[in-house]
Order: C-alpha cells, then sequence, then structure tokens
C-alpha cells in the first residue's frame, strides 16, 4: 500500500497566491510549508510507505530540504488529472494506492486506515471531499480511467463529477469524511473554527500568529450542507448548492462552476494592440478581446497565457507583467482571471483548437486604450484587461 503527497516546493510568490493579500507572499508560503508538513507527519504516523509527488524535478531539492528522508516521485503527464491517473496506474501493481492533497491541514484521524479498509472491503474507489468542492484524496485498488474522465478541474464542481463519472462506470465509491482544503480568505476564516492542534500542529501555531497580526477574517457563517450536479462538461458544470447559515434556515444557490482563465492584452513594437473576433453563441453575437482561455489544471497562470498567446494568434513574447486578480461576475460564475500584458510580441502562424474559429486583428495601441475607455468593447473582460495595462503603456 502506497500513499503518495501530491506537493510543490514553498516558494513565495508561486504558492498559495490566492491567499496574498490578506497574506503577504512570504506568509502564504510559509502557510503552505505548514499545511504540506503536517499532512506529511499526519500520513506518516497512520502508514510506512508515504512519498511526495512533485510536479517537476526544479521542486525536488525544495521539498527534499523541507522533508529529508521522504521519497520524492516526479509525476508523470501533463497536469493534476493526469499526474493522479498516472500515479495510481505506476504504484498499483505493488498494491493499493492513495493520492492526497497537501493544501489540507492534516488528515481526519484514521482515514488512511478507514480508506484502505474500504479498498479490502469492497470499494473500487475511496474519494475524501473538501468543502470547496474538490476532493483532498483519492485511492484505488487498481487503476480505473474514470474518476480523471472530463471533470472541469480547478472548478467547485470536482468532487460532484468525479463520484458521477464512478457511478456511471459502476464503480463502487465510499466517501470519507469532509475535510477543509485551505486555498482563500475565507478558508482562514473557517480554519480559525475547526483547527485541531493535536492534528495539525504547526498549521494551528502559525494560523495564531496571522490572527494576532488581524490577517485572518471572521468566519463565513455559511455551511455547505449538500451539492447536486445538475449537467457538466470537462469545462463547465452546474451545480445547486444546499447552504445553512448560522442564524438562518437552509438556502438553495445554482451557478456555473468553471475553470481560472487567462486574458491577455499583447502589444506589438509597432504598437499595435492584437485581438481576436469570434462568434460567442450565449450572446448571439460577435465579440472583439484579447486572446483568452482556460487554465489547465495544475498549470501555472503564466503558462497558460503565454500558451494560449501562441494558440489564439500565434504570439511569442519575453516580456510579460501580471496586471491583476478578478472575479468576472461572483453572483453567477466561480470564474477566476487573471490579466497579463505581454509587450514585444512577434506573430506567427496561429493554432487555435479545433473547435475554435478566430479572426486575428490588430489595433493602434491609442485607438484600443480609446475605445476601452469609451465603452467600445462590449466584453467586459477584455476592456478591464486593457484599463489595467494602460498606465504601464503609457509609461
Amino acid at each position: 500500500m502506497t500513499v503518495l503527497v501530491v506537493a510543490k516546493a514553498p516558494r513565495a510568490g508561486r504558492v498559495k497566491t490566492r491567499l496574498a493579500p490578506p497574506l503577504s507572499p512570504r506568509q502564504a508560503a510559509e502557510l503552505h510549508t505548514a499545511l504540506l508538513l503536517d499532512t506529511l507527519a499526519a500520513c506518516r504516523a497512520e502508514h510506512a510507505d508515504v512519498a511526495l509527488l512533485a510536479g517537476h524535478a526544479a521542486e525536488q531539492a525544495g521539498l527534499a530540504a523541507l522533508a529529508p528522508g521522504v521519497p520524492i516521485v516526479l509525476q508523470r503527464g501533463r497536469g493534476l488529472a493526469e499526474a493522479l491517473r498516472l500515479g495510481v496506474a505506476d504504484h498499483a501493481p505493488a498494491g493499493p494506492v492513495a493520492m492526497v492533497s497537501s493544501d489540507i491541514p492534516g488528515l481526519p484521524p484514521g482515514a488512511l486506515r478507514d480508506a484502505f479498509a474500504a479498498l479490502e472491503e469492497s470499494a473500487d474507489v475511496v474519494l475524501g471531499p473538501a468543502f470547496d468542492g474538490g476532493y483532498w484524496l483519492i485511492a484505488m485498488r487498481e487503476p480505473h480511467e474514470a474518476p480523471f474522465r472530463d471533470v472541469p478541474w480547478s472548478t467547485p464542481a470536482v468532487w460532484a463529477v468525479t463520484l458521477q463519472r464512478c457511478l456511471d462506470a459502476g464503480l463502487r465509491v465510499h466517501a470519507l469524511a469532509p475535510w477543509l482544503d485551505v486555498d482563500t480568505a475565507a478558508d482562514l476564516g473557517q480554519l480559525r473554527l475547526e483547527i485541531q492542534p493535536s492534528v495539525a500542529p504547526r498549521t494551528a501555531a502559525l494560523l495564531e500568529q496571522l490572527v494576532v497580526s488581524g490577517l485572518v477574517p471572521e468566519p463565513t457563517g455559511v455551511e455547505l450542507v449538500g451539492s447536486e450536479l445538475l449537467a457538466a462538461s470537462p469545462w463547465r458544470a452546474v451545480l445547486r448548492d444546499r447552504l445553512r447559515r448560522h442564524d438562518g434556515p437552509e438556502t438553495s444557490y445554482t451557478y456555473l462552476a468553471v475553470p481560472r482563465a487567462v486574458f491577455v492584452v499583447a502589444v506589438t513594437d509597432e504598437s499595435e494592440v492584437v485581438l481576436v473576433r469570434q462568434y460567442r453563441h450565449p450572446v448571439r453575437d460577435w465579440t472583439l478581446e484579447v486572446p483568452a482561455g482556460s487554465v489547465d489544471d495544475g498549470e501555472d497562470a503564466l503558462a497558460a497565457a503565454r500558451r494560449e498567446l501562441d494558440e489564439e494568434v500565434g504570439g511569442r513574447s519575453d516580456s510579460w507583467r501580471h496586471l491583476a486578480s478578478f472575479y468576472s461576475s461572483s453572483a453567477h460564475l466561480s470564474l477566476r482571471s487573471d490579466a497579463f500584458l505581454a509587450t514585444g510580441v512577434t506573430l506567427s502562424q496561429p493554432h487555435p483548437d479545433e473547435d475554435e474559429r478566430v479572426v486575428v486583428a490588430r489595433l493602434p495601441l491609442a485607438d484600443a486604450l480609446a475605445r476601452a475607455r469609451a465603452g467600445g468593447f462590449v466584453e467586459g473582460q477584455t476592456a478591464l484587461a486593457l484599463l489595467l495595462a494602460e498606465p504601464h503603456l503609457v509609461r
């Protein structure tokens, strides 16, 4: 039986970025370290064969320094889905495999023993649901493709869609106790309520320091009672969540869960902004947009921005600036976006996805900025990205 803890080296500015602010990049990296070490210790307390699963060879040195003597395995494939799927496939011949997130404050006591016991009895797949709609553990006796097929990764629908994929494939699923995944400021507030120092001593000690510094918000006062999957595709899902406020009755909330996205303001040396024209079916209209697209599971936002610029307009740049992170419509979508500015862009042949029909367009920089200020772009995220880029372009 093997336990693999999915881990990243704690580099400031590269981990727990959704927590900065309210935390500084250094504090976010310290929290990442505490969570990882507490989770690793909890796993080793219950099981002997525990290793770290690293995404890249460059992560190995940092992880080895953080956890001396713990074996480190490099993931195969691209993205989280392939890392999990191939991690199970590579280790299952030696016995059951459990893949554990490192974004959690330790483990619910006895979780690994329960997971492996369920696999020995009758379960094909064991899942540990997270309060954010994902899962903190997946375990199997033998490899199965279904739990990783057509899942809208990096959305609140991951748990619900994964469960449905398993049931559709006839797989027997055992669910462990829900556990907290710490990614946002709201998660910090909930962690303040639920932290167990005996389970996650490093995280509890650091959290107390952050509370004293006034960096941990009050809990939201909302409890997720259940989540119903209404429809799903590989890129999005419609969820109906049942919520209970501590001071009120149960209510429901229906919304669209979609992966993180990037938007790129691409400016050439000729002072032209590179745009794409596309037909958008939900609004039954053509829109003029900056190059944009979804972030693949496990992909860095800047890497996604580089990829989308290349795919949609054949663009390359060596000069990149992160402009801002924002929610596109927080009352209706889970979409979180990052805007980037790329200057000195050179263009070659685009190679969009098969189902994309895009026309590359160029506007003089001054005209594009004037149009954004005047409300001339109907695609709001494009207008926002251009306005965020303007101060840097004027300088």
